[in-house]
């Protein structure tokens, strides 16, 4: 890597000049790929206060010497992007929480937590944000170097390698990864222009895609086609409104939620004269496979 123009703690002096005590301050970098974890950067998005409340939370006097943190989410490779400073001010010492008393989307970690070790004792902290940094939040994405497994560190000297739009969800992954939360999917459509590499790549081709209510076990295959692809079939689960009878009645009962519904991508299929055929067949196809018009929610 050629050298930086500025690193995290340059940033810092030239935005907030009179931030006294930084070498009290840790840096951290939150990432937890447990199947009970929701996606961090998606949690920050849509619901701070629970990431907050994973943040505050630890098997060891982490900050314990701390006088603050400067919190981050780890991106691929060593990347991190910077998501708050937060100020200690103080912790307790407890048995793992009752899931009921938890934000909804981190329940099932809590309760995987209690039924893999009932009585361990964790570190509970009290933060306060620290706004004079807040300019910086959801923009700044840093190199964490070598020893991205030590997610705890006094060092600040990151290269800055990045500098985003705050609405920003980072480049969208290849097809074949995409598993979009309607939540997500919402919040994509309203900050467009903040993330165009979602808007391009899902409207660029159409295809057969699969909608999996996580909380109720059923699915729906559909296809996308016309000029928008993905994209622009998609927009419609965002609004609730999907012209299909059984996933829009799900939605007006309040059974089929935004953070439990996923979207998925099962065939690409080129945009083209001769798609609506290959899609009316695979799409066949796949509700055959998947036994859609038995167990989930397609009707023909």
């Amino acid at each position: 890597m050629s050298e930086p123009l500025f690193t995290f703690a340059d940033l810092i002096a030239r935005v907030c000049p009179t931030f006294e005590g930084i070498h009290k301050w840790k840096a951290v970098r939150h990432l937890d790929n447990r199947p009970s974890v929701p996606d961090l950067v998606e949690l920050f998005h849509l619901d701070r206060e629970a990431l907050e409340f994973y943040q505050a939370e630890q098997g060891k006097d982490i900050f314990g010497a701390c006088d603050g943190v400067f919190s981050f989410l780890g991106l691929p490779g060593r990347r991190a992007l910077f998501v708050g400073a937060y100020q200690v001010r103080g912790s307790r010492r407890a048995t793992v929480l009752d899931p009921s008393t938890v934000p909804v989307a981190l329940r099932g970690m809590y309760e995987a937590a209690r039924r893999d070790e009932p009585d361990a004792v964790r570190y509970y902290y009290d933060f306060i944000r620290d706004l004079r940094l807040a300019a910086l939040e959801m923009r700044v994405v840093v190199d964490w170097g070598p020893g991205a497994l030590s997610w705890h560190q006094w060092a600040l000297d990151k290269p800055v390698v990045e500098l985003r739009d705050p609405n920003s969800l980072g480049p969208c992954p290849d097809y074949r990864e995409i598993d979009l939360s309607l939540a997500k999917l919402a919040f994509l459509t309203r900050h467009e222009d903040a993330n165009p590499s979602w808007r391009d790549k899902l409207s660029a081709v159409g295809g057969i895609y699969l909608l999996t209510d996580r909380a109720r076990g059923r699915l729906y295959v559909g296809q996308a086609g016309g000029e928008t692809g993905f994209w622009g079939r998609w927009r419609a689960y965002a609004d609730q409104r999907t012209g299909n009878v059984a996933v829009d009645l799900a939605f007006e009962a309040d059974e089929l939620r935004p953070e439990s519904a996923v979207l998925s991508i099962l065939d690409v299929v080129p945009r083209g004269a001769s798609a609506k055929v290959l899609l009316d067949r695979l799409e066949v196809r796949w509700k055959e496979r998947l036994c859609t018009r038995t167990v989930g929610y397609n009707r023909n």
